[in-house]
């Protein structure tokens, strides 16, 4: 079952953040399984991402909402698949981490993040 993971998980999440896209060792089970996923959302006056955290081992999740700066996703399967119904996946985190799962399985995610072009 999905749940949270809680604010004293919190630094032990963000002194990962510097790390490669790859699995990350999860603070709660200390698996390597903990995986990453970025979706661009547009409509504000830059581009932001909703940003998604995740252990496949104890299904514990984060989700947070920043800036994306100058950085920008290469690919979103999620989206691909599922186009502006994307809201209804993400408000169900079961099903969201099990089609994340699957796509990381895939070797769909991690995504690749580039920079943008200025000005763009």
């Amino acid at each position: 079952m999905a749940r949270p993971y809680g604010e004293h998980h919190s630094e032990a999440l963000g002194a990962q953040l510097h790390l490669p896209l790859s699995e990350r060792i999860c603070p709660i089970c200390n698996y390597m399984a903990m995986r990453v996923y970025h979706h661009t959302k547009y409509g504000r006056t830059e581009p932001a991402w909703i940003n998604y955290l995740w252990c496949g081992n104890c299904r514990a999740y984060s989700s947070s909402f920043t800036g994306a700066g100058r950085k920008m996703v290469e690919s979103d399967p999620l989206f691909e698949q599922y186009g502006d119904r994307i809201k209804e996946v993400f408000r169900d985190h079961e099903r969201l981490l099990k089609i994340l799962d699957g796509h990381w399985k895939a070797g769909q995610l991690p995504q690749v993040i580039s920079r943008r072009q200025r000005g763009r």
